[in-house]
């Protein structure tokens, strides 16, 4: 017997068969597709908002771009294909990923460098490298031994936040919290069963930052953690924290059960075939923004078509469909497509600033126009 959070960072990340640790994951060819393997029009717009957010504050300090999971590399590869278009960027900016699977890194490496040095390297801390553009770039294994240091940091985080481990919850019929559990039946197959009586984790997680007029809860506490992690470091030295997931709000918030695996891009029955299939969770953004409401400066969350939108995607994509061939111009609308109408509405950007600085600038960052919620 197991929690499900202790369940799923198993299946995902066990360094020996853990569903992150020994295979490609991503695109057509994996199990799901994200918005930066669908669309190159993607990277580039965060890259475009990060400079932007560099130049706001001071841009004669370095551009420090720190990516959490990275997947493939697509989104820190289009990232730095833009900063490489500007003297003022490529002089001032370095990479950094964290990424806790060495397979990844190396396909990481691959794609941004065009070779692998880390092969085999399944224990290390720290790898440093050059991209192919000639940035520095930098891998590490967890957050914490991403070095704090002058300059301005964006931290990026797509996709991440919803792969990190869930405790799960449910009132029984006399209204009290009990923790759900995964444990194996008579047929030795996998079954969720309701604790009897309150665990460590029901007694310590379930505080009124949740809505508690629910039946059903699920909670991370790692990406609490995380956020708060960052909000500490946005406090100490300047930067910001771009986050993209799906997820939900406060106002959208309700009792339902967003455990559920993908496998060959199709949902999948979470128990079944440990570590052949993607487990994920929604992230609960009103949460997270609560969490850190003491200590960040918070926008959004914003679904994600409304915010490359605003970011002038039809600008951008009007461009490259002006120097694009026949296929290339399917190509490009029916990725912006999808990322705009079949992914836009499901997926929301959040970003996070250092508490002091709502004193400095009289106007909303680029995507989050009118969206701006104090805490």
């Amino acid at each position: 017997m197991t929690s499900s959070m202790d369940y799923m960072k198993l299946v995902l990340t066990a360094p020996s068969n853990g569903f992150y640790m020994k295979q490609d994951v991503f695109g057509r060819s994996g199990h799901f597709t994200t918005s930066p393997e669908i669309s190159q029009i993607f990277g580039e717009l965060i890259a475009v908002w990060a400079v932007n957010e560099w130049q706001r504050f001071n841009s004669s300090r370095p551009l420090r771009i720190v990516e959490l999971g990275p997947g493939r590399g697509t989104l820190v590869s289009d990232i730095s294909r833009v900063l490489n278009k500007f003297s003022h960027t490529r002089d001032q900016a370095s990479l950094h990923l964290v990424e806790i699977s060495p397979y990844l890194v190396q396909l990481q490496e691959q794609k941004l460098c065009g070779n692998v040095s880390v092969l085999g390297k399944d224990d290390f801390t720290r790898h440093d490298s050059l991209t192919k553009l000639g940035l520095p770039i930098t891998w590490y294994r967890s957050l914490d031994q991403v070095p704090e240091v002058p300059g301005f940091t964006v931290y990026i985080a797509h996709e991440f936040l919803d792969a990190l481990p869930i405790h799960k919850f449910q009132k029984n019929e006399s209204g009290e919290w009990r923790e759900i559990l995964v444990d194996i039946d008579a047929n030795e197959e996998l079954r969720y069963i309701i604790s009897r009586h309150p665990t460590p984790a029901s007694k310590l997680l379930i505080t009124h930052d949740h809505d508690l007029s629910l039946d059903h809860l699920e909670i991370c506490p790692e990406a609490a953690l995380t956020v708060e992690k960052i909000a500490e470091r946005l406090n100490r030295n300047d930067g910001c924290f771009l986050i993209c997931d799906y997820g939900y709000d406060d106002k959208e918030k309700k009792s339902r059960d967003t455990f559920r695996a993908f496998r060959n891009h199709s949902q999948w029955d979470p128990l079944k075939e440990p570590g052949s299939a993607d487990l994920t969770a929604d992230v609960d953004f009103g949460y997270l923004k609560r969490h850190v409401g003491d200590k960040s400066l918070t926008y959004g969350p914003i679904d994600q078509q409304t915010f490359l939108k605003n970011l002038g995607i039809a600008v951008r994509l009007a461009m490259l469909l002006q120097a694009a061939n026949a296929e290339q111009k399917k190509d490009l609308i029916s990725g912006a497509k999808m990322i705009l109408d079949d992914m836009g509405s499901r997926f929301k950007f959040m970003a996070m600033f250092p508490k002091l600085s709502k004193h400095l600038f009289k106007t909303d960052p680029p995507g989050f126009s009118s969206v701006y919620s104090p805490l």
